[in-house]
């Protein structure tokens, strides 16, 4: 199947030349030199990507972009350009472009990005046509269902968290760095764990740091204990980077291009910066450096809150159910009622998972039967506003999981060494790590 391209560029020699790129590789092109008459064409004419110049006298390759995504806001843009300046390409990300290519081309990198794009774009038009009703959200395969790929730090029945799990699918092969952009509250862990499921291979190995855990000598360390495993490659997680001291910072500007105490490392490194905020604002008030900000403009992906996700509420709150079911020894794992997940739905959840994670336990703490009703919830979700201790208890728990998992690593991962040393039975232990 042949796939169209329109492409947009008023240097006549230039259009001429990526029309000659893409007619070679057997796509249909439509070539163009007037933004104003592009986006008169592209209104009218299905296309699979378009391709622009930015900087144009009639309106800049942005300012196209924008006015093309407000009508068919699925079609990828691919941005070419002589010259951007950092924040330009931050922004041209932000505002949805699928890849920034500067002058003089890499014609390969320009054909398989389009490639790339394309493909996504498909797989996300199949993914949201085949979500089910909200109604059977329940039934929704947990693996990946009609994502085609594992995913579990949402269902993916709203749209928004579809596109976000296709578009983290798409970037899963980055080369040096991702940003994870979200909101106070958000699973940042567990959506690094997803993107290590993408990848069928033992050789990959995903390190974990926080403010409390991240330092060059403990980097290299851990690093060193990844390639004795057998690690081909290896991904740094800095969870919460903006909660780090300057010390810190600097440090993690420094470990994707394997400067200063990183030069030693020798092998494929890369790294996921995780920050709750906007960049620009964490960057106005001192909260990252320049340094990072740069980094970190080059492939960020925003993470949607649970209130753009209302679909997926209900079921992550039964998960969450599940998991506590285990860590108790339950017979049996409760299950809201209706009306109870028609309220996870309304409800704006300002914190997030955070939140989402204490009222549930909060519903199972106060729960007498086997179903959990919408009067235990609205009542745990008045607890939660009211108590400020629900913030520090969901903190705690996050701490025993991450104590246990790195008492994991330090005994070899033996299950039995871990429940000993806490003085538990294996089964707490499992349960709690899965």
């Amino acid at each position: 199947m042949a796939y169209s391209v329109l492409i947009l560029d008023d240097d006549a020699d230039f259009n001429s030349l990526l029309t000659d790129i893409f007619e070679q590789a057997d796509y249909i092109v439509t070539s163009l030199e007037d933004p104003l008459e592009a986006v008169e064409v592209f209104e009218n004419t299905d296309y699979d990507v378009v391709v622009t110049d930015h900087k144009m006298p009639e309106m800049t390759g942005a300012e196209f972009m924008k006015r093309i995504k407000r009508i068919k806001p699925q079609v990828p843009v691919i941005m070419v350009s002589g010259y951007l300046e950092n924040d330009t390409i931050r922004e041209l990300i932000k505002e949805g472009v699928g890849g920034v290519f500067l002058k003089p081309l890499n014609i390969f990198s320009l054909l398989e990005r389009t490639s790339e794009l394309i493909e996504e774009a498909r797989k996300t038009r199949q993914s949201v046509a085949a979500r089910e009703d909200p109604a059977d959200d329940e039934e929704r395969d947990p693996e990946g269902g009609t994502l085609g790929f594992p995913f579990r730090s949402f269902p993916c029945k709203s749209g928004s968290s579809v596109e976000f799990a296709e578009r983290l699918h798409g970037l899963r092969n980055f080369k040096s760095t991702l940003s994870l952009i979200g909101e106070p509250g958000t699973q940042f862990r567990k959506i690094a764990e997803d993107i290590l499921a993408f990848y069928d291979n033992a050789a990959e190995h995903f390190l974990y740091f926080d403010a409390n855990s991240f330092d060059s000598e403990q980097v290299l360390s851990r690093i060193d204990g990844a390639l004795e495993q057998g690690a081909e490659r290896v991904t740094c997680v800095l969870l919460e980077l903006e909660r780090m001291s300057d010390a810190q910072k600097e440090a993690a500007s420094k470990l994707p291009k394997g400067e200063g105490p990183f030069e030693p490392v020798d092998c494929d490194l890369r790294t996921i910066f995780c920050v709750s905020g906007d960049l620009d604002e964490l960057f106005d008030r001192g909260a990252i450096n320049e340094s990072l900000y740069i980094l970190m403009g080059t492939a960020e992906v925003r993470v949607p809150p649970l209130r753009d996700c209302p679909a997926d509420i209900p079921i992550l709150a039964q998960q969450i159910v599940a998991d506590i079911a285990r860590e108790k020894g339950l017979g049996s794992v409760p299950q809201f009622e209706n009306a109870a997940r028609e309220l996870f739905r309304k409800h704006s959840w300002s914190r997030n998972y955070e939140e989402l994670r204490a009222t549930v336990r909060k519903v199972m703490e106060a729960a007498e039967g086997s179903v959990l009703t919408r009067a235990g919830l609205s009542a745990a979700i008045q607890s939660q506003g009211a108590n400020p201790r629900a913030r520090l208890e969901s903190h705690l728990s996050d701490a025993r999981v991450e104590i246990l998992r790195a008492a994991s690593v330090l005994l070899g991962a033996e299950k039995f060494k871990v429940a000993k040393f806490f003085d538990t039975e294996i089964a707490s232990v499992e349960a709690i790590l899965k």
